[in-house]
């Protein structure tokens, strides 16, 4: 077994992309496996211009193939349900799968949409249920797909090294919402990369194995999801001493959480947050023959910064519902299109109003705390993203109701987005578009102020930011900010911020639909652009750019936007979707996607939709892409 050496970093659960983080101190993460290699494989989504409240599938398999088609690993052992929503703002590992020596060059994956889950955010209080259905009104069941990685971009595994396979969802992509028919017309798009697609944190979810405090290790074995599902292979990860630790709900920082880990029993659950980057390296070298031979070895780093384990992931003895708080009154707390996590391990959407008593005797932590604080109840208000372990009853309206008040609430950081309307000292007044990442709509604030006749309100509220910068948070820009809601009852502030995405560094969207397809989407496109035509007579029903709570309609815009690829970012994909086939061509430059793609629009084969990641700049109409997706419709 190989150590690798990375930095230790300050990281949250974000609700947008590049928030800041900060190195402190080393630590590694160790791979356990024999003369083999370790391919790593992570899933993200990418949020879609549409919210999504749910998004539940079933994910069959992942298999990883090599260049001839010889050999193909089963990357997840066995099928299980993922949520897409809850992967919008990190990185699950799905497996560390051991696999020979070779260079993999396709994935391929196959997602079951017979007992699909997806709920819209219509701004109403349970959103809308949606009928997943093909691109001929069809009904779904399995559609798999098959991924290649373009030049300089396969998975080389190499013997005793972990490599990873980063596999993105693009959810605006792939979906297209009529909320007058009650359907979202499904056309798959996966996006897959040897190179890390993003900087969101990633989840380690499995059973203890073993902890060993000599030598400040923990070994888990990997479960993805909140869900049943076998284990898919185990990683040793080494914590630092700044890591922080909620374990049966007391926190520790250190080596005090990595002693309290020990004192746990194996198959105790457990979840690690941290990022993850992986790195290359070229060597040559000459045989006695006279031979030059040329290898490549990868190597992936992972930076452990939260650890949850025991009853503060799952507990035998008391059910778990989490979500958003869209209400609170007294000791009774309202969820909103909650989810509940059963003694059985059953995990259950629940499309609805759940309603979660606490009392005095509520234990409340705060995740990444490290310590223990004088938490108390009030700190639940509207808006808090929680984790509540009670006593669950579903009564014959399905509405769920959770006896928390002899349990524990886990609170952890969740979102705010909105218009500045106010710029102040250490302050942002918002008129908020949303919360917790859902619509504003959905809260009610009665009860949230020091003043019963001055709750916290939608069209102005108060983020404390403090030393946070505020230099592009001009009145009439949209700003997403994370951190904690103001405790119950004591607002002003509505919220407490600790990051801030402004205009210059939200993540931007494009979205363009084309119906049934255009020869032309673009009036030009090189090696240096792509001029997206903004008059294009076959644009559909979505043509926009999202800059957090600002939305821009591409067809009333006095320029065409340009999408160019990103110089800031590393994390860049480039992917060619084909619906009939269901195929996607991926790369990680610019240059091989734009090659590839003048090769396939030969006049005859029709675009059907284009998407774009990155920053946008209104006064140019540039936007700098970290990601591109074209769908054609062969």
């Amino acid at each position: 077994m190989n150590s690798f050496s990375v930095y230790f970093v300050t990281a949250m659960r974000p609700a947008s992309r590049h928030w800041v983080i900060a190195p402190l101190a080393a630590v590694a993460l160790l791979v356990l496996a024999a003369c083999n290699g370790t391919a790593v494989v992570t899933l993200t989504a990418t949020a879609s211009t549409d919210t999504f409240l749910a998004y539940r599938v079933a994910l069959v398999s992942v298999e990883l193939q090599t260049s001839n088609g010889n050999s193909t690993t089963k990357a997840l052992p066995a099928s299980t349900t993922v949520d897409l929503v809850k992967l919008v703002n990190l990185s699950e590992v799905l497996g560390a799968t051991a696999v020979a020596q070779a260079n993999y060059t396709t994935a391929i994956i196959t997602v079951d949409y017979g007992s699909a889950e997806i709920v819209y955010d219509n701004g109403t209080e349970h959103g809308l249920a949606l009928t997943a259905v093909g691109t001929s009104g069809q009904a779904l069941g399995q559609v798999t797909l098959t991924l290649t990685l373009g030049p300089a971009n396969d998975l080389s595994v190499s013997t005793n090294k972990l490599s990873r396979l980063a596999l993105d969802f693009k959810l605006a992509a792939s979906n297209v919402v009529s909320t007058s028919s009650g359907t979202v017309t499904v056309t798959p798009l996966i996006v897959a990369s040897a190179s890390p697609t993003d900087s969101k944190d990633v989840r380690i979810r499995g059973p203890l194995v073993s902890a060993d405090t000599a030598n400040t290790r923990y070994t888990v074995g990997v479960t993805p999801f909140d869900f049943p599902t076998g284990e898919t292979g185990q990683l040793n990860i080494s914590p630092s001493d700044v890591t922080t630790y909620e374990i049966n709900g007391t926190a520790w920082t250190g080596t005090t959480g990595l002693t309290a880990l020990a004192g746990l029993s194996s198959n105790a659950m457990t979840v690690t947050l941290g990022t993850m980057t992986s790195s290359s390296s070229t060597s040559t070298a000459t045989t006695t023959y006279g031979t030059t031979t040329t290898s490549t070895t990868t190597d992936v780093t992972y930076t452990a910064t939260q650890v949850l384990a025991g009853s503060s992931v799952q507990s035998s003895s008391l059910d778990r519902v989490s979500g958003i708080v869209s209400a609170r009154s007294g000791n009774t707390l309202t969820v909103e299109d909650a989810t509940l996590l059963g003694i059985d391990g059953t995990n259950t959407f629940m499309s609805g109003t759940a309603t979660v008593k606490v009392g005095a005797s509520t234990l409340v932590t705060v995740l990444g705390q490290g310590s223990t604080g004088n938490n108390t109840i009030a700190q639940i208000s509207v808006g808090s993203l929680i984790y509540a372990f009670g006593t669950a009853t579903t009564p014959s309206s399905g509405n769920v109701t959770l006896d928390a008040s002899a349990g524990h609430v886990q609170l952890d950081k969740t979102s705010a987005s909105g218009l500045v309307t106010v710029v102040g000292s250490g302050s942002l007044d918002l008129d908020l578009t949303s919360l917790g990442g859902r619509s504003v709509n959905a809260f009610d604030f009665v009860g949230t102020g020091s003043s019963s006749s001055a709750p916290a309100s939608a069209s102005s509220y108060v983020v404390s930011t403090g030393a946070l910068d505020l230099t592009n948070s001009t009145v009439g820009v949209p700003v997403a900010v994370a951190g904690l809601a103001t405790s119950f009852g004591a607002a002003p502030p509505d919220f407490t911020a600790s990051a801030l995405l402004d205009p210059s560094t939200i993540s931007a969207e494009l979205v363009v639909d084309y119906g049934s397809g255009t020869t032309a989407p673009f009036a030009t496109y090189d090696t240096s652009e792509i001029d997206l035509t903004r008059t294009n007579t076959s644009i559909g029903t979505r043509h926009l750019i999202q800059v957090g709570a600002e939305s821009i309609n591409i067809a009333d815009m006095s320029s065409d936007p340009l999408i160019v690829p990103s110089t800031t970012v590393s994390t860049l994909v480039f992917s060619i979707g084909h619906t009939a086939s269901g195929t996607v061509e991926n790369f990680i430059t610019y240059d091989a996607f734009i090659t590839e793609l003048t090769s396939e629009l030969n006049g005859s084969v029709l675009v059907t939709g284009v998407t774009a990641l990155g920053q946008y700049t209104s006064s140019s109409f540039a936007f700098a892409a970290t990601s591109i997706t074209v769908v054609l419709d062969n």
